[in-house]
């Protein structure tokens, strides 16, 4: 689970109470919910590790606001664990919600083509936001970077220029330059700060803006710090649930539209087989892999589960009743859709079409996908020999796809009272066979053994629905 790296090859020991143990957890690529699960069990392997120092070697372009608020919430009531000591070690970019988790750290070190800021909160798409939910967001977001920044002078002032175009940035009555002689911040842009700008120092006493120095390495960083051989650092890798929960989110409309074609496939065959268990292995995928790495929590699942047995209570129990197969379909899209929206964790959040927009995109897409399936699907699978094998093979034609016995309401009424036998399973959908004619058909309550008399009630939009006629 650990990578073992020291600055001198002599074993611990040999003096284990003066060496200095710090953890290293990678914070990479997009922030989001598997970057606070992997930092949650960062920190809960630091503690076991006995670490007395955590840094968090950072390099990321962004990502959700509210993940980032619970990766802030965790790093200072972990704080203590510590001896008061997380730092960030930009390496090589804190952009956006990365610049809000190093300020929230105890210090900021930077590498030396470093850059931290633009940090304006923009909806999970990446759009902009609305001007009145900003202002609200912005007012919020200000006054937390205030309790986070503590004793350090200028941090919540920086960041607030990261984070506020309007926000001008005034250090001792005077605008900040670069060395040739420019503003570092012009009116109306966001701010961003190279390494060895933010670690400039201002005022009486001196201070520096963000960070307390620019460094190669962080074991240069624990060189100057504790002394050469005084330390060692334990570096966290990434287990393959963590990786494998980052690769699925960003292919879920995909597993999403198989995984309810295959679904919706199982319902058109007799008993139940390899669709079905695709289908639900799919499902299971999108929302577990969201739940192990953060991505959602129990209470989408248990929506999605509860709409599911909505669903089959319809499909064995009450065919055609329709109310509880509605409100099981609109559970189950419901909790899909819960488990896409980003939801921001603050006291005046509002519902607002920029809140929905991208899991409405993403749904978009997966209806869109399970459409193309759709229709790929219906097309090519009745022609092979795994269709053949599911279906019986006498109800279809020389093109290999199903005849349409029922081609007229004429047809129908005909059939309506009829009596044949069943020559598949009905559980609840199969085969049955009327004058020597077959058709697909589905039993109106319970399952219906092959070869048991049965009678038509009604028809459906895609089948007969049939009875048991008790002998």
């Amino acid at each position: 689970m650990t990578d073992t790296n020291s600055s001198s090859p002599s074993s611990l020991s040999e003096g284990e109470d003066d060496i200095i143990v710090a953890y290293q957890i990678p914070i990479r690529d997009q922030i989001g919910p598997p970057i606070l699960n992997i930092l949650r069990r960062g920190l809960k392997d630091a503690i076991r590790e006995k670490a007395e120092l955590v840094i968090l070697d950072m390099d990321t372009p962004g990502g959700e606001l509210g993940v980032t608020l619970e990766i802030m919430e965790e790093i200072i009531e972990n704080l203590e664990k510590f001896d008061g000591k997380i730092i960030t070690y930009v390496n090589d970019e804190a952009i956006s919600a990365g610049a809000y988790i190093a300020i929230a750290t105890s210090e900021i070190a930077f590498s030396p083509k470093s850059q931290i800021g633009a940090a304006e909160a923009v909806s999970g798409g990446g759009a902009n936001i609305d001007s009145s939910m900003k202002r609200k967001i912005n007012s919020y977001l200000k006054a937390k970077i205030r309790n986070y920044a503590g004793d350090y002078r200028y941090r919540s002032q920086v960041m607030a220029a990261m984070m506020d175009a309007n926000e001008s940035l005034i250090i001792e009555g005077e605008p900040l330059k670069t060395a040739s002689g420019s503003l570092i911040k012009k009116p109306g842009e966001l701010l961003t700060l190279t390494g060895l700008e933010a670690c400039l120092e201002y005022g009486t006493p001196p201070a520096p803006l963000l960070g307390f120095g620019v460094y190669e390495s962080v074991e240069e960083i624990m060189d100057e710090r504790y002394g050469s051989g005084q330390w060692e650092i334990r570096k966290m890798e990434i287990n393959w649930a963590e990786e494998m929960g980052l690769w699925l989110n960003g292919i879920a409309p995909l597993i999403l539209s198989i995984g309810l074609v295959c679904i919706f496939v199982e319902f058109k065959t007799p008993g139940f087989g390899i669709f079905g268990v695709v289908g639900i292995i799919l499902l299971l995928v999108f929302f577990g892999s969201k739940y192990v790495a953060g991505l959602a929590g129990q209470e989408e699942l248990l929506v999605f589960l509860l709409g599911a047995c909505l669903v089959l209570v319809e499909i064995f129990l009450a065919p055609g009743l329709v109310i509880p197969g509605v409100l099981g379909i609109a559970l189950m899209m419901g909790s899909i859709f819960w488990a896409m929206v980003d939801v921001w964790p603050t006291p005046d959040f509002e519902w607002s079409m920029e809140v929905i927009r991208p899991p409405l995109w993403e749904m978009l897409q997966t209806l869109s996908l399970v459409f193309l399936f759709g229709l790929l699907v219906s097309k090519f699978l009745p022609k092979t020999p795994m269709w053949k094998k599911l279906v019986l093979s006498t109800t279809l034609g020389s093109d290999g796809a199903l005849k349409d016995n029922l081609q007229s309401q004429e047809v129908t009424n005909q059939l309506i009272g009829k009596q044949g036998k069943s020559i598949s399973e009905l559980y609840p959908g199969g085969q049955i066979e009327i004058d020597g004619v077959r058709y697909d058909a589905r039993s109106n309550l319970g399952k219906i053994a092959k070869g048991e008399k049965i009678e038509v009630v009604k028809k459906s939009e895609f089948e007969l629905v049939v009875k048991l006629i008790d002998t």
